[in-house]
């Protein structure tokens, strides 16, 4: 029987932005700060994700809702906009399709994260193992870099032991070529 080992890929912090800041007159790096605006206009609701310049403090607002009337957002949602719901606005600042839209990149260069789950040795492995890896949020990260760093390996052996079959991923795509998704389940071979 396969065992099965379940790691865990936690953010620490979130992906920053990069656009250019009024205030400092040149391209800066921008942090979420966790909290939404809401502005009522007659019938209407915008809803936008704060974020701040880290040199000067200047604002911007990243769109999520455009002149959108209330009742067609869920009393929940709307809830957690006006609380400024900390999972929510995590879930905001890692969507790569709402920063995509208001025409910026999300920087994933100094994300800190934490690979939680039980270590492998891969010396003496006696028995296939089945590792399955869960991440709540979209992260542009190699797999084979959080292998690497989870097993202690070389991401060069890493894709020795790919290219011989000892080291494989279910989305058919080679481990070194492919990003973290949630529920990526990966073989390994003794």
């Amino acid at each position: 029987m396969q065992k099965t080992i379940l790691w865990e890929i936690v953010p620490l912090n979130q992906p920053t932005i990069t656009k250019n800041c009024s205030k400092c007159g040149t391209k800066s790096t921008f942090i979420s700060t966790g909290n939404f605006r809401l502005n009522a206009n007659q019938n209407k609701v915008d809803v936008w994700l704060i974020y701040q310049c880290q040199k000067c403090k200047t604002t911007w607002n990243m769109s999520i809702l455009t002149r959108v009337n209330p009742s067609a957002i869920p009393q929940d949602l709307y809830r957690k906009f006006l609380s400024n719901d900390e999972d929510l606005a995590r879930k905001y600042a890692f969507d790569a399709n709402i920063h995509a839209h208001n025409n910026v990149t999300l920087n994933y260069e100094e994300l800190d994260y934490d690979i939680r789950g039980d270590i492998i040795l891969l010396t003496g492995l006696s028995e296939p193992i089945r590792l399955q890896i869960v991440c709540n949020y979209t992260m542009d990260i190699r797999v084979d870099k959080i292998l690497s760093q989870k097993l202690g390996i070389s991401r060069s052996l890493l894709k020795r032991l790919g290219l011989f079959g000892k080291i494989n991923i279910n989305n058919g795509k080679e481990l070194w070529k492919t990003n973290l998704s949630n529920n990526l389940i990966i073989t390994i071979l003794p």
